[in-house]
């Protein structure tokens, strides 16, 4: 548990810090080694809020989108490996 809430501290300040492709690796690799990883969506409407559009093409939704595919990409990946 300590674990998990290290590396969403982590993934955190990354959303201020970093560019989005190394959040989207994070990201996924959080959604990889825990099951149920539902904070990825916390993270990725926290994304929309701080740096989305409402003229985007998914109405300011790109994040929590994203966030979505990234957790059942890695839900799938985490199965076929195993």
């Amino acid at each position: 548990m300590k674990k998990r809430i290290i590396f969403d501290l982590i993934l955190f300040f990354a959303i201020f810090y970093l560019p989005w492709w190394v959040i989207a690796i994070l990201a996924f690799i959080g959604a990889f080694l825990w099951p149920m990883y539902y904070e990825i969506i916390a993270f990725g409407v926290l994304i929309d809020v701080l740096y989305g559009a409402n003229s985007s093409t998914f109405g300011g939704l790109a994040g929590v989108l994203t966030a979505v595919a990234i957790l059942f990409a890695a839900s799938y990946a985490r199965k076929a490996v195993r």
